[in-house]
């Protein structure tokens, strides 16, 4: 009986090691997101001081594994940034939107966003620009 009961916990616990390790494997094998943007900069062409302005960036996850974007580095107080909080799965498309409030500037004006992600690449800088009269 002593045999048995000994026998059945040694399978029990090589049955639960050889399922973490099957768990691990698949975690470290699932794959990483790789965001794509159609565009890298856009020109809002001449604004009136005052005018408050937004652009959409298309951004396609061409990678085999979900990507999230983190967080979305901006220069100044005059941008505002809105990204998507959730994943983007593979093949799925999202948008990032940069919006400008040219009040207070004048003259060109050229201003970066960098969206930083836990994909291949990392960081991502977009560029948006306008001639302010």
């Amino acid at each position: 009986m002593r045999i048995i009961l000994v026998s059945l916990l040694l399978l029990a616990g090589l049955t639960q090691c050889t399922q973490k390790r099957a768990r691990s494997v698949n975690s470290s094998t699932e794959g990483k997101g790789k965001l794509e943007f159609t565009e890298l900069s856009f020109n809002f062409g001449e604004l009136s001081q005052g005018d408050v302005v937004g652009h959409r960036f298309q951004v396609i996850n061409r990678g085999t594994g979900a990507a999230v974007i983190q967080k979305a580095d901006k220069g100044c107080g005059c941008t505002d940034v809105i990204f998507p909080k959730k994943p983007i799965n593979p093949q799925d498309t999202a948008y990032v939107e940069i919006i400008f409030d040219s009040n207070g500037w004048f003259g060109r004006q050229v201003k970066q966003v960098v969206i930083v992600a836990n994909d291949s690449i990392k960081r991502h800088e977009l560029l948006v620009w306008a001639n302010i009269k």
